[in-house]
């Protein structure tokens, strides 16, 4: 109920509901608010639900990197970096992230930056032009998912160099017009990335299926399954 309410951007109506249930309300409970928060840009009801929810699951990375995330897309840099401190005072690391690809019965791993690939000359000059194509059609990098103190043009590199990007090029190029590009990532799948599949899966034609920590995306003609809830 708490995430079908949160869907609908009814946060308050899934707060009160939270707060008559006849049972103590679990983590899981808490996690479904916040969640939706972050699709809806609550802030306030954000730092509420991530009040109980740390009290419950304190040792949880994932838990900081949401509100992080929050944060972040809401341009409260100085909220996020009280958060990262406070990460570091607990001692709570945030997992690294990475992007799987099966091709031709081989796996290859992608993390953020990643140029260890055989072909990753060939795979960043598909990605420049890739990109250049999905600008054309409307895409806009979100520079909040990058909270790095470096100038715009950097931190637009440091998005396009995102794990999903590289693994769903290393698909495009290694695999057929007609087949289906089906990625795995260990941890929720970046904001921007959720966009920009969007954008290719709409200017190549292709089917692209993204299994996150939290779901499946399959992104078909510039839409995701998910509705971008996630």
């Amino acid at each position: 109920m708490v995430d079908l309410l949160g869907r609908a951007g009814r946060l308050s109506e899934a707060y009160e509901f939270i707060q008559k249930m006849p049972i103590k309300p679990c983590a899981a409970v808490w996690g479904a608010l916040l969640g939706a928060c972050r699709i809806h840009s609550n802030i306030e009801m954000a730092e509420l639900a991530a009040k109980y929810l740390l009290e419950l699951d304190s040792n949880n990375a994932g838990r900081y990197v949401l509100l992080f995330n929050i944060y972040a897309s809401s341009g409260k840099i100085t909220e996020a970096d009280k958060l990262r401190a406070q990460m570091n005072q607990k001692r709570v690391r945030k997992i690294a992230g990475h992007t799987v690809i099966e091709v031709k019965n081989k796996v290859h791993t992608f993390v953020a930056g990643d140029r260890s690939h055989p072909k990753a000359e060939l795979i960043y000059a598909e990605l420049k032009k890739i990109i250049a194509r999905i600008r054309q059609e409307g895409y806009t990098p979100d520079l909040n998912f990058v909270l790095h103190d470096v100038d715009e043009e950097t931190k637009e590199s440091m998005l396009y160099a995102h794990s999903e990007k590289l693994a769903i090029v290393y698909g495009l190029l290694s695999s057929g017009p007609e087949s289906i590009i089906r990625i795995k990532k260990n941890l929720r799948v970046c904001g921007d990335c959720h966009v920009a599949t969007k954008y290719i899966s709409k200017v190549t034609g292709r089917e692209i299926i993204v299994r996150d920590a939290h779901r499946f995306h399959h992104f078909k003609d510039g839409i995701c399954s998910c509705g971008d809830y996630w």
